[in-house]
């Protein structure tokens, strides 16, 4: 649960690199962000035995790390989309111009 909401924060910090757009690199940061903060309410909702919502609690950690997949699956998936259409000009038209 930390270690998926801690990708999604790097993902979105690191979104320009791997081809996410700045909104889901924004959405992507404060999804992992809710996720880390859900997570210590979870963990005392689990520990002190109250078992008052817990579903939500739960759901609250791990939506965003699905969430932050999905933004970043489909991302990539349309970089290389984008890039199988638009193959890169030769190296040598590039030189000569």
């Amino acid at each position: 649960m930390l270690a998926g909401n801690l990708m999604a924060i790097a993902v979105g910090t690191s979104g320009t690199r791997i081809g996410l757009t700045r909104r889901r690199s924004i959405v992507s940061t404060a999804l992992g962000t809710a996720g880390l903060i859900a997570f210590p309410l979870f963990m005392t909702d689990v520990f002190t035995g109250w078992m008052w919502n817990i579903g939500l609690f739960e759901r609250a950690v791990i939506y965003p790390i699905m969430i932050g997949h999905a933004l970043l699956g489909s991302s990539v998936a349309a970089t290389r989309r984008h890039r199988a259409t638009h193959p890169m000009a030769a190296l040598t038209a590039r030189a000569e111009s």
